[in-house]
């Protein structure tokens, strides 16, 4: 019985000890350009980078909370401006950007005029449109 204890104690110390997977980006730290590095479809391994995605995009968060998104696809360069917010929740910090009008350049799954982004462990930025089907996309500052 003794050794029963011994285990069960043993086994809890080192069971609660893990590593913290919590994204550490400071609040400044998100701030500037980031760009599309890559995109993923719903098969396993349709990832491609580069010039070989679909098209070539970057986000442009500003300090003042507002943020311009560009696109480029089959040489023609659209770009949207908005306003953004970020909270921090349990698994993460979450940016939600609000769009003035409609636009093709709005990832989302629900048809709205917001878009919801979030920093995942390695510090890359992703969007949730893959969620519903959508393309996985990652960005890079």
């Amino acid at each position: 019985m003794k050794n029963l204890v011994i285990l069960v104690a043993f086994l809890s110390v080192f069971s609660s000890c893990s590593k913290d997977d919590a994204v550490t980006m400071d609040s400044t730290g998100y701030y500037g350009k980031w760009t599309l590095v890559s995109m993923s479809g719903s098969i396993p391994n349709s990832e491609t980078t580069g010039a070989a995605m679909e098209w070539q995009e970057f986000y442009l968060f500003n300090t003042n909370g507002t943020f311009t998104k560009s696109r480029e696809r089959n040489l023609v360069k659209t770009s949207i401006s908005g306003t953004y917010t970020t909270t921090t929740q349990s698994d993460g910090i979450y940016f939600e950007l609000t769009y003035p009008n409609d636009s093709e350049l709005i990832g989302n799954c629900y048809g709205n005029l917001k878009e919801v982004l979030y920093l995942t462990v390695n510090n890359s930025l992703s969007s949730t449109w893959k969620s519903c089907d959508g393309p996985g996309l990652e960005y890079k500052k």
